[in-house]
């Protein structure tokens, strides 16, 4: 499916239900996951490899809700990486 707008728009709110920092990347280029603007601005695609990275108090639950959703949401697989 790809990140256009309307599933950036689904990330970043769900995103913003965390406290963590949380980080998309694709290429050499890093995100903040909360920004719908910092996202479009990767211009993902279907197959392209995105990275996951959080850290902060809930650093943890917010991987592994936001890489389910984008796995079963986007049809994607995500490289995961946190610190607490």
């Amino acid at each position: 499916m790809g990140l256009h707008a309307r599933p950036a728009a689904k990330l970043s709110e769900l995103a913003n239900k965390f406290e963590a920092e949380i980080k998309i990347t694709k290429d050499n280029m890093e995100v903040n996951a909360k920004s719908i603007v910092d996202l479009l601005s990767l211009a993902c695609q279907f197959g392209n490899k995105i990275g996951l990275e959080t850290s902060g108090k809930d650093a943890s639950r917010a991987i592994s809700v936001i890489s389910q959703w984008i796995e079963q949401e986007l049809g994607d697989s995500v490289d995961e990486s946190w610190n607490s």
